[in-house]
């Protein structure tokens, strides 16, 4: 998960990912907001990841690869926040 830090999804901001499963269905996600959250501090990073997708497909909650090519790939916990927004929270320490 080194690939995904604050500061790699921060300057993917506006970007589209590639979330893949692990039967390798792949979906084209824009990351919408990066915002820390309130347990980043000098022992952990804390921070939060919105995801924007399409009307006509739906991301199942679960584990998925999110890859973009300036940063590599990582595997991340996706939850749905609505019919088309979906956010992940990374929570580790320093």
């Amino acid at each position: 998960m080194e690939a995904i830090t604050y500061d790699s999804m921060e300057s993917l901001l506006g970007q589209q990912v590639t979330l893949s499963d692990q039967a390798e269905n792949s979906v084209r996600l824009t990351i919408s907001e990066v915002e820390r959250t309130a347990l980043d501090g000098d022992e952990w990073e804390a921070f939060a990841v919105s995801l924007e997708g399409q009307d006509d497909f739906r991301v199942p909650q679960g584990m998925y690869r999110l890859t973009h090519e300036a940063i590599g790939s990582g595997e991340l916990f996706i939850t749905a926040h609505g019919p088309t927004e979906y956010q992940a929270v990374i929570s580790r320490k320093r």
